[in-house]
């Protein structure tokens, strides 16, 4: 493709189903956008934003990133209070 052409959905529906195939092996989606791109001469940018157009319910929304982020906090604490049990729990019984 050359630079500044428009890409046919066509040609982005098939560069979307080689990254989807690429997935689903051991492979990460900058590696997978990365070699799409290389083969069909585009940016892996390019690749990504197709990708990402044709695949919304993959993307966190703004209010999903506030509540994973609440999540994340939530475990953090939890694993402090379970490491502190644990700790607890592992003492030596006291002699009395």
């Amino acid at each position: 493709m050359k630079k500044g052409e428009a890409a046919r959905d066509e040609f982005k529906a098939a560069a979307v189903a080689a990254v989807d195939d690429l997935l689903g092996g051991e492979i990460t989606r900058h590696q997978a956008f990365a070699l799409v791109a290389q083969n069909v001469s585009v940016h892996p940018h390019t690749v990504r934003n197709w990708w990402r157009a044709a695949h919304p319910e993959l993307l966190l929304t703004t209010e999903d990133r506030a509540t994973l982020a609440a999540l994340e906090t939530k475990v953090a604490a939890l694993t402090r209070l379970n490491e502190r049990l644990s700790a607890i729990g592992r003492r030596e019984p006291s002699v009395g």
